[in-house]
């Protein structure tokens, strides 16, 4: 991990077989078909574009399902990079109008779309309706691609 170069919050860097998400406060998520973790610290991930809107997804692979997707474009999006990263969004949040959770179709996703419903009410929309059946978007994506 420490040939990672610096970027942006929100942009790929590839380092060898590893792809590196970085996270607002300079630490990344990385991941390969073997390895699943993160360099510290851990943080979200804020894809800013200045919108009254913005798309929640729990993990960087969800976010660039939603980029293949069209999801959201010219949008903002969060990226939590773990469900426990949830108190860290909230003084972001306040500024929308509008928050799409794009969580994943478990329990700790569903409870913490449930838990941002109770505090911001209308304006959070559960999103997971549109890949029911998955785990989650990026396992409905390749469910998706796989069968064309």
């Amino acid at each position: 991990a420490r040939n990672i170069r610096k970027g942006k919050p929100g942009f790929l860097d590839f380092i060898g077989q590893d792809v590196g998400f970085k996270n607002n406060s300079g630490g990344y998520e990385i991941r390969n078909r073997f390895f699943k973790g993160c360099v510290s610290p851990k943080d979200i991930t804020l894809i800013g574009r200045n919108s009254n809107v913005c798309h929640l997804y729990e993990g960087f692979m969800d976010f660039l399902s939603a980029v293949i997707l069209g999801i959201g474009r010219g949008e903002d999006h969060i990226v939590l990079n773990s469900v426990a990263n949830m108190q860290k969004v909230h003084h972001l949040l306040d500024g929308y109008a509008q928050v799409y959770c794009h969580l994943d179709n478990d329990e700790a996703g569903e409870n913490a779309c449930a838990e941002l419903q109770k505090r911001y009410g209308d304006k959070v929309i559960d999103h997971s309706h549109l890949y029911t059946g998955y785990k989650d978007l990026n396992e409905y994506l390749m469910s998706h691609k796989t069968r064309k």
